[in-house]
């Protein structure tokens, strides 16, 4: 690898200027233990007080949203798995006479979330209106009024559901938010207690009214960063009789890069030293990657079940840019090198780091956000094979990122990130920076599909291969807007592609 100037000759192809002397990297082969990459890794968590914004319901679905889903449907041969929760699940009551779908009471007219939600049997009607998807329902661990309330939600959601409800989730982050709502004496073995009391009585009441097996849990939906004061452990969690039925279905864990909190860095500071900085990303997932290795013995999936870059709903100037979008690649690509297997991407209405607006609300029009584009060069990584396995290539630099995607024994893909940040305003031409790889002999081309913008603060003209999945074109479908096609030659077993700053890209070889 070598640092090149760089000319921008369309949109699509770039023209490195300067020489490489070090010699082509090799690509690793997968561990003999690595597990395929499912095709729903990239999938979704909506934040519950808000879904019926992102899907709509029955009669009037949101198609925007449809078609977002869709996209990565034709992508991947599946539909992304989509977890209805967050931190409102827990402040949400159903109440089975409630004429209303969702009605939602906010202390404060800013905030970000309401802080009671009540719900009736309509909120099930937008489960149907994304198309025919695998959903996680949300149930409120935190009320201790009623076990009725909360068994009466869970048959609700069957009977509504069918087929599309995948497992349920009780609680969220009850390791942090406990505190705020148990005695001071609440410790991990009262959660495990009171956890299986509340599965077991929502699985009776689910066997008594509804069809088929019970479907399980995401469990245990804990988070662990900075900000969470007790010394709470899944390890130890798992040693104190918590699950003794084997309720849970999947594993789920929450992940941020950092928190919205003040006093804060500069955007631009942190945008390149927390999100597009490899090394970062590799350190803060490596508590998550070592926790799966410490439960694989449970034999259930590992996953993120909420996840985004920095919590607290995100911060504009830093999740809301392209920059945003290259974190969310090297990120993912790194937890399906390690054997996470689903990654529920946050969204809320009016967030900050959301992939995508639904609908017009405090002045944000329906809009189709970087990150969204990131969770489309990812999926397009992995594509519809049953056979996916990921592998990193090890670089030099904070900001670059490469990875190999096998198919079967044969390597397919190659992913390649430069993270290093550019402003779109910047007055300098654009650096790049030129890889070379060597490939098997028998390939002879790489079909190039670009993840671009202006550049790293971009919030608009984002592109993936030359496509564009705006709102404002067809209402998030695919349009191509770069008609040229980049190929990529291949000489004596050496694959060469130039990468600018504040981009990354996909080869497809053949």
């Amino acid at each position: 690898m070598c640092k090149s100037r760089f000319l921008l000759a369309t949109s699509a192809l770039y023209v490195a200027v300067g020489n490489c002397s070090s010699q082509p990297l090799t690509i690793p082969l997968p561990p003999k233990n690595s597990e395929a990459i499912p095709n729903d890794l990239q999938s979704f968590s909506l934040e519950f007080a808000f879904f019926p914004d992102y899907a709509g319901n029955k009669s009037s679905p949101n198609q925007f949203s449809r078609n977002l889903m869709e996209n990565f449907k034709n992508i991947t041969g599946v539909y992304p798995k989509v977890r209805v929760g967050g931190t409102s699940q827990d402040n949400s009551i159903y109440y089975p006479d409630q004429n209303d779908s969702i009605e939602l009471v906010f202390t404060n007219p800013t905030d970000d979330q309401p802080s009671q939600i009540n719900y009736g049997p309509g909120f099930f009607e937008s489960y149907q209106a994304l198309g025919d998807m695998q959903y996680i329902h949300g149930l409120n661990m935190k009320q201790n009024s009623s076990i009725q309330q909360l068994t009466n939600a869970a048959v609700e959601a069957c009977r509504s559901m069918g087929t599309n409800l995948d497992s349920f989730e009780l609680g969220n982050e009850i390791n942090m938010e406990a505190p705020e709502y148990r005695p001071a004496n609440y410790t991990l073995q009262s959660y495990s207690n009171e956890w299986n009391y509340k599965t077991a009585a929502i699985k009776t009441a689910y066997e008594k009214a509804c069809p088929g097996a019970f479907p399980g849990f995401m469990a245990p939906s804990f988070v662990f960063s900075d900000i969470v004061k007790n010394n709470w452990t899944a390890e130890e969690l798992f040693q104190l009789g918590y699950d003794s039925k084997n309720l849970t279905k999947d594993l789920s864990f929450h992940n941020y890069m950092g928190a919205f909190v003040p006093p804060l860095a500069p955007v631009s500071y942190d945008l390149q030293h927390v999100l597009m900085n490899h090394t970062n990303i590799v350190q803060n997932l490596a508590a998550q990657i070592q926790r799966a290795k410490n439960l694989a013995y449970l034999g259930h999936p590992f996953t993120l079940g909420e996840l985004n870059s920095i919590a607290n709903q995100g911060r504009n100037g830093e999740t809301n840019v392209f920059g945003d979008a290259l974190w969310l690649v090297d990120f993912s690509l790194w937890c399906a090198a390690h054997n996470i297997k689903r990654l529920h991407f946050h969204q809320g209405l009016n967030y900050r780091y959301a992939s995508w607006q639904p609908i017009a609300s405090e002045g944000n029009p329906p809009k189709t956000r970087p990150p969204y584009y990131g969770q489309i060069m990812v999926a397009s990584a992995i594509g519809d094979a049953k056979d996916a396995r990921i592998v990193n290539i090890p670089l030099a630099e904070d900001t670059e990122a490469a990875y190999g995607i096998y198919q079967g024994e044969g390597l397919s893909k190659l992913v390649v990130l430069n993270l290093q940040a550019y402003n779109q305003t910047a007055s300098r031409s654009r650096p790049s920076r030129e890889y070379e790889f060597k490939v098997p002999n028998h390939v002879k081309k790489a079909k190039i599909e670009r993840l671009s913008a202006p550049g790293s603060d971009s919030v608009e003209s984002v592109t993936f291969g030359g496509v564009s999945f705006d709102y404002d074109l067809l209402e998030g479908r695919p349009v191509v807007v770069e008609e040229k096609e980049d190929v990529a030659t291949i000489g004596r077993g050496v694959l060469r592609i130039s990468v600018a700053d504040s981009s990354a890209v996909l080869l497809t070889l053949s």
